[in-house]
């Protein structure tokens, strides 16, 4: 299953701030997690309902089904500490 991915303005804001080698291997992770599924982790207790882990960093995200679609309004980018 595939899923159509949105990035959230703040997200898209943090990519900028990274330099370029590292935000281009989170979006291509992200848009390889959104091909296959494959790569998603559930959080417990948080804001956000997944996480992606691409090296030192995280993406988080929901997930929305639509009968007709399925969507991931993705993510905000945080460095894993």
């Amino acid at each position: 299953m595939s899923f159509e991915i949105f990035w959230d303005p703040k997200a898209v804001s943090q990519l900028r701030k990274l330099p370029k080698q590292i935000s281009s291997r989170i979006v291509k992770k992200v848009k390889l997690v959104g091909e296959t599924g494959v790569g998603l982790e559930i959080l417990k207790e948080h804001e956000y309902g997944f996480k992606i882990r691409i090296g030192d960093y995280r993406a988080l995200c929901d997930i929305y089904y639509n009968p007709a679609s399925c969507s991931y309004n993705s993510p905000i980018i945080a460095h894993a500490k």
